[in-house]
């Protein structure tokens, strides 16, 4: 559900602005209203520092040794304010290191070079242009063409020169090539110091990771502070000429009275009102426990605008049926399930609600599969395990796994049907409900009689609903529009024939986990008896490595595919709007500094 809002008008004098900022940061409750746009340099300047940083710290967490360095450089004036030119240097130190060896590899075939001489002939007219061609495509046609001299075989290539009165160079099919610009000294010398700097740097980075780590949460607390604090000055509104100011803000109905203690308190003037839903205050979701584990599932797509329904309670018990189905596989939701409560204690405390949900999925997905009859690709339905006699009543076939998902399809897109009615009648008044009742009777009536067959009854529920469509279909129009759009919305039947259909997808991917687990069996067994010693290990790692890859391919699937049904077909037809802002009010940030 959707935590009611109270909208309060602030008034504080100029010179106590800043100060009353601070008591609303303590408080933590308060959502400044925007009611002017967001088009300030400095919050954009605030917004890109944020950004850089943010980059920084990915480079840095990207750069940070993973292994210990063998020697340690010392390095006693790093100024943790320039880490990102420490970073920077780095990756261009990295990108020169490689470059340098290359050259130092190619320059020690040159034995005594000296590009300085090279220069000197250059200024006498002659000229000495560097090719090289792969291991024996020297072609003899360039020795009598052009004074050409072999120096010698690299790798897989042979380099050769061919000297010149001309700067251009001839145009053979060889890959032309530059003489080295330093001497083996030279390049030696640079990689030396090349290599110490980098070393350098990352014993800087080892020796003072947790103030690096420090500096990054301290900085980034600044600036979202900074941006709090800016983001409340600009909507703020100038009265008396400048020596009173105006803050508007919205507080959940539950915080309101131990703000107002406060605001009483510290002398500060304040009006509140009920607001309407025109003015859009912002959206803070409050489920019990259960539904709140879909939240991060609900987010991914919109929060609910403040006037109608959070749909997360409604359509979380589909999406675990839905996943279970998905998945298709009792033996892989058991497996989940187990990896994830060994895992329990690694998992951060932020985290905790995603695991609950995946728990969750994971249990349901035990007992769909065993409704579908399936374990580890075993089917279980045709299986002589006396264990499972009792239970072989209660599996469905293909056929029974169909109609299940045609039927769950059926409830999902009524129940949609039921909170848009009782949606709008919240929002507009009992003659906007009507219109989806009428929808209601239409789909069962057609529903039932193309099963039953039309009765009397029937036909008569299916005429009512097409009544109430055309009659309800606007309100507010006279009857001509009524029935004009009313017969123009009955054309909309089609789309819920297709929404019914995209349900099938449920019976499609378990069915594929399903056929796929069969696949990586029947080839594991195969292996088995190919050899007495080979064959029983391949075995193993065919079972592992075919059901862990089927695990992954249909557990994203068993994700993917209920979200959509949620988010196109049942989001739809509960007539849901979204839009909605997330509640963020101004707090305190902190941060405790870490010990190195």
């Amino acid at each position: 559900m959707i935590s009611p809002m109270v909208k309060y008008q602030f008034l504080a004098f100029h010179q106590d602005f800043d100060d009353f900022l601070g008591m609303l940061k303590d408080q933590g409750v308060v959502h400044i209203k925007q009611v002017k746009k967001d088009g300030d340099e400095e919050k954009a300047n605030l917004k890109r520092l944020f950004a850089s940083l943010k980059q920084t710290k990915s480079l840095f967490e990207r750069l940070y040794p993973k292994i210990e360095l063998e020697t340690t450089i010392q390095f006693d004036d790093f100024d943790i304010g320039q880490i990102d030119e420490y970073l920077n240097d780095l990756i261009q130190i990295e990108k020169r290191i490689p470059r340098l060896e290359e050259e130092e590899f190619h320059i020690r075939f040159f034995g005594d070079y000296n590009p300085e001489m090279l220069k000197a002939i250059e200024e006498k007219g002659v000229y000495f242009h560097l090719y090289s061609v792969g291991l024996g495509k020297l072609e003899k046609i360039w020795e009598k063409e052009f004074a050409l001299e072999v120096l010698f075989d690299a790798g897989r290539k042979t380099y050769f020169s061919i000297l010149s009165s001309s700067t251009e160079a001839p145009k053979i099919k060889a890959q032309s090539e530059d003489f080295p610009t330093k001497s083996a000294g030279e390049i030696s010398e640079e990689l030396k110091n090349l290599k110490h700097q980098k070393q350098k740097i990352l014993s800087g980075l080892v020796q003072y990771k947790f103030n690096i780590e420090n500096y990054f949460a301290q900085e980034f607390l600044k600036i979202e502070d900074a941006l709090q604090s800016k983001n409340a000055i600009d909507q703020s509104l100038n009265l008396a000429f400048g020596k009173v100011i105006m803050l508007q803000g919205w507080v959940p109905k539950e915080n309101y009275e131990e703000l107002e203690k406060v605001l009483d308190k510290n002398n500060i003037y304040f009006e509140k009102e009920k607001p309407t839903p025109k003015e859009a205050p912002p959206i803070l979701l409050k489920n019990n426990a259960f539904s709140s584990w879909f939240e991060p599932i609900a987010k991914l797509f919109a929060l609910p605008n403040y006037a109608e329904f959070d749909l997360t309670p409604f359509f979380a018990p589909f999406f675990l049926l839905f996943f279970g189905l998905c998945l298709g596989d009792g033996g892989y939701g058991l497996l989940m399930l187990i990896v994830l409560l060994v895992f329990k204690s690694k998992i951060p405390k932020e985290y905790n609600g995603i695991w609950k949900l995946a728990v969750a999925l994971e249990f349901v997905a035990i007992f769909m599969g065993l409704l579908s009859g399936t374990f580890f690709g075993i089917n279980l339905i045709e299986s002589q395990i006396p264990i499972l006699s009792s239970l072989k009543p209660i599996m469905l076939t293909a056929d029974g796994l169909f109609n299940l998902s045609l039927v769950l399809g059926a409830i999902q897109i009524i129940f949609g049907l039921i909170i848009k009615s009782l949606n709008q009648k919240t929002q507009y008044g009992w003659q906007y409900a009507i219109s989806p009742i009428g929808w209601i009777l239409l789909l069962i009536g057609l529903g039932s009689g193309y099963f039953l067959g039309f009765t009397t009854i029937l036909t008569a529920i299916s005429w009512l609903g097409v009544s109430l469509i055309i009659i309800f279909s606007d309100p507010k129009g006279g009857i001509g529009i009524r029935i004009g759009k009313g017969l123009w919305d009955l054309y909309g039947i089609t789309g819920f024939f297709g929404d019914l259909l995209s349900y099938i997808r449920l019976f499609a991917l378990g069915l594929a986990g399903s056929i796929l687990g069969f696949v990586v069996n029947d080839i594991a067994l195969s292996i088995l008896g190919s050899h007495p010693i080979i064959g029983p290990i391949f075995f193993v790692v065919m079972l592992i490595v075919g059901h862990g890859l089927n695990i992954f391919i249909a557990s994203l699937g068993a994700f993917v595919h209920p979200m959509r049904l949620t988010f196109v077909e049942f989001y739809k037809n509960a007539g849901f709007e979204g839009g909605g802002e997330p509640y963020n009010p101004l707090k305190k940030l902190n941060s405790k500094m870490q010990n190195s």
